[in-house]
């Protein structure tokens, strides 16, 4: 039986596996792109923003193809509400900086970016094969990766450098001892997504939108999460909109919830209640996002392997930033395995120039920089709720002080702050917060 021998491997056709395959074939590479899911994109779910710079690193002329990405809306205007039980302040930012095309940062759907993107592999000589797992790797005499085995009959697979971007369940990774198992529950974080279907109209309509060249991303905090950490988020596509809510598992655990039970909820807040109004629920799903923080990685390399995006913990939820990081490692994966090639040295001392690259680049700087985040709302769980509660109070009772002296309008104003946190808890608050930023 005839092997079958390729350059390189890529395990994942999310947006790292992609990105490795793209850079490793337009090199001249021999690459194969080997994803479980029925077609690429199909068992992937995020918020919905992806950032440009990261796909123009890759493939340059991203614009100018055909059939072009499928992106939903360009983001015009993008920002944060801090969410009450019955209001909510809004931090929105929009610019006509925004819509100069191609814009910084597009609202997609990563069933039909995935998909796109990995037609793009294909086009530059990658052969793309979905509907298989791999299983385990193969390896030499001296214990070096080799290859791959897959669940399809005889479907050994081999090469001198596989790319293991198999997402947040990183079960490659741990055979291989480069990523811890059994990971604790907070340090794992669950979102839950539904794409509820609305009439172009009403979408341009509710948020203030001027066709299809206009999009609103909102990421939201407090009561959307009962006051917990975590985030949600509103993204506007062009007939829909995308709408979901993410915890750490803890927290789920801890206190009894139900992730859907949590999203109706969001769903049915006053504020976001008539944005929604009248649509149609189209896709719901639910996907697991690392919260390893950088203190905690996998290894990114081992003899004849590297890893990228969700399986090395490449996540930063502060920015809601995950795709971009992941497609800047897959591209940087891709260059080293290029580089391994010509000097035929595969070996983990060789490979270890791609963790220089990552530090050298944003993507481990900024990781490094928010490492502490999950340890602040592990030591604050109150943060959200307190504060967010107390931002809405203070604005109800600024833009109601008619009739009232300012000053009184103040002292109310900061009493209502002492009645939810006494000065030194704020203090440590802000301390604690401060570290975590990084600052």
């Amino acid at each position: 039986m005839t092997k079958l021998t390729f350059d390189a491997i890529v395990v994942g056709a999310g947006p790292a596996g992609t990105s490795a395959a793209i850079t490793m074939a337009k090199s001249g590479l021999k690459v194969i792109l080997i994803e479980r899911g029925r077609f690429a994109g199909s068992k992937n779910l995020f918020g919905g923003v992806l950032y440009t710079e990261a796909i123009k690193e890759v493939l340059p002329d991203f614009a100018k193809r055909i059939p072009s990405p499928p992106f939903e809306r360009p983001v015009t205007e993008q920002g944060y509400w801090l969410l009450s039980p019955d209001s909510v302040v809004r931090f929105m930012h929009k610019s006509e900086s925004y819509k100069k095309e191609p814009a910084d940062a597009y609202i997609s759907l990563r069933a039909k970016f995935d998909e796109w993107y990995a037609a793009q592999a294909v086009a530059a000589g990658a052969l793309l094969i979905t509907k298989t797992t791999v299983t385990d790797f193969i390896k030499d005499e001296k214990g070096r990766v080799v290859g791959v085995q897959t669940d399809r009959p005889e479907g050994d697979v081999y090469a001198p450098i596989v790319v293991l971007s198999e997402g947040v369940n990183n079960l490659l990774a741990q055979k291989l001892g480069l990523a811890k198992m059994d990971l604790p529950p907070r340090l794992v974080a669950l979102s839950v997504k539904e794409v509820i279907g609305l009439p172009q109209p009403q979408i341009e309509q509710r948020f203030g939108l001027n066709g299809v060249k206009e999009g609103v991303a909102i990421d939201i905090f407090g009561d959307a999460t009962l006051g917990l950490p975590g985030t949600a988020f509103i993204y506007t596509g062009k007939t829909s909109i995308s709408i979901g809510m993410g915890l750490l598992l803890e927290e789920f655990v801890q206190h009894n919830l139900h992730p859907h039970e949590v999203l109706a909820r969001f769903k049915s807040h006053p504020v976001v209640k008539p944005l929604i109004q009248g649509g149609e629920s189209l896709e719901y799903g639910a996907h697991l996002i690392p919260e390893y923080g950088y203190d905690r990685m996998p290894k990114l390399f081992a003899d004849g392997v590297l890893v990228a995006g969700d399986a090395g913990g490449m996540v930063d939820a502060l920015h809601r930033e995950g795709t971009n990081l992941a497609m800047t490692a897959g591209r940087m994966a891709g260059e080293t395995a290029i580089e391994a090639h010509k000097q035929n040295d595969f070996s983990a001392k060789f490979l270890r120039e791609y963790r220089r690259k990552l530090d050298d680049s944003f993507v481990m700087k900024d990781l490094k920089q928010y490492r502490r985040m999950t340890d602040f709302l592990d030591e604050t769980p109150h943060f959200m709720k307190t504060y967010i509660d107390f931002a809405n109070d203070a604005a109800m009772r600024y833009f109601n002080a008619h009739g009232l002296p300012k000053r009184d309008m103040e002292k109310g104003i900061v009493k209502s702050l002492g009645q939810r946190r006494n000065f030194m808890g704020v203090a440590k608050d802000m301390m604690k917060l401060m570290r975590g930023m990084g600052i």
